[in-house]
Formats: structure tokens, sequence, C-alpha cells
């Protein structure tokens, strides 16, 4: 194994890059813009080796109710920002991501088993596609509005970045405030970072 992709070398970077959003023996969970210790930690295992990777809660029907009500209320200002400042917001967190684009790769190869060429292409191709529609957005949106609260969204596990992080972005540049619910199946750790790398700047 190469130097430096070992699995507690990325996820010592990746806690580097985010401490809020990585506990000693779970995933936290982003709620109203700060990241919390709640719901009961199940224990990740890598379809690589076996090994056990981290812990990823489960939260309570009351936890989760909490998460979606702060999510209605932050749609309600985010709603109201102007396109252009919208559109610098989601290109700071494009390039975030970019910055840590291999360390999001290898955790994917190690979540869910994804060969490193494969895991690579799922994370450009979010970037890639939100890229263009920072660009496309403004003609896009015509005299549209943003809906009428936040988007949900339920991850795909073997697609987290390419699939979920690609739709959320968009969303979040069309004006909706978006939720996501994390998949159990892999792919918790890669997604926990790259949250904390586009709430960082995306969000208030």
């Amino acid at each position: 194994m190469k130097p430096g992709t070992e699995w507690a070398a990325v996820l010592g970077r990746s806690s580097g890059r985010a401490p809020d959003a990585f506990g000693t023996d779970r995933l936290h969970n982003l709620v109203d813009g700060t990241w919390r210790p709640i719901g009961d930690p199940e224990t990740l295992v890598s379809p690589v080796d076996g090994s056990k990777l981290t812990g990823l809660p489960k939260v309570s029907a009351g936890e989760a109710q909490h998460a979606v009500l702060a999510s209605a209320a932050a749609h309600r200002d985010w709603a109201t920002t102007p396109v252009a400042e919208r559109k610098a917001r989601v290109t700071a967190a494009v390039d975030a991501l970019a910055d840590a684009r291999d360390d999001l790769a290898l955790l994917l190869a190690w979540e869910i088993g994804k060969p490193w060429k494969l895991a690579c292409a799922d994370v450009d191709r979010a970037l890639d596609g939100v890229r263009w529609y920072v660009d496309e957005i403004d003609s896009m949106l015509g005299d549209r509005t943003p809906l009428d609260g936040p988007v949900s969204n339920i991850a795909s596990w073997n697609y987290p970045m390419s699939v979920l992080v690609h739709s959320e972005l968009v969303q979040l540049l069309a004006g909706n405030a978006v939720i996501a619910k994390t998949p159990s199946q892999g792919g918790a750790t890669c997604l926990t970072l790259a949250h904390a790398l586009m709430a960082r700047r995306a969000c208030r």
C-alpha cells in the first residue's frame, strides 16, 4: 500500500480539514449550522479488508425532525440570497472540494471498495458538473424562484459524490436549502468531509 493511503492516514487528514465534523468514535451530524455528536454510532466496516472504519450515528426521530425544521428556517434566508452570491459561494465550495479531491476519492475506495480510477471519476464528475451549472444557471433560472422549502435528498451509496453532492450544490445554486440522509451502506465519511467543506463556504 502506498504510504499515506492507509485508512488511518486518510481519516487523519480528513479530520484535520474539518475537526468539528469528526469525533473519536463517530462521524458528527450537521444540524442548524453546527456539527453535533448526536445519534447512536454503528461501526462501519471496509469491504476492502474487513477492517473497522468509524461510527455512523443513527439519529432519533426527534433529532431528525429538528434537523428538518432547521433546514426549513435556513431555506427562508438562502432563498433570498442573490444569484451572484450563490454562484460565488458554490464556486468556493467546489474549489475546496477540488483541493481535497484525492482524499475524498481515497475515502470512497476504503468505504465502498471503489477502484482508484472510479473513485476519482465519481469526485470529478460532481465537480465538473457543478462548474457547468454555475456557468449556465442564470439562463436556466430565468424568472423562476426557489421552491417553498428545502430539498430532501436520499444518498446513493455507490455514487455519493457524483449523485448526492452534485445534486445538493445545484440545488443550493438554484436558491434552495438542502437536507440529506447519508447512506448506511457506505460513503458516509467521504460525505461528512464533503459536507463540512461545502458548509464552510456555501452556507451562512
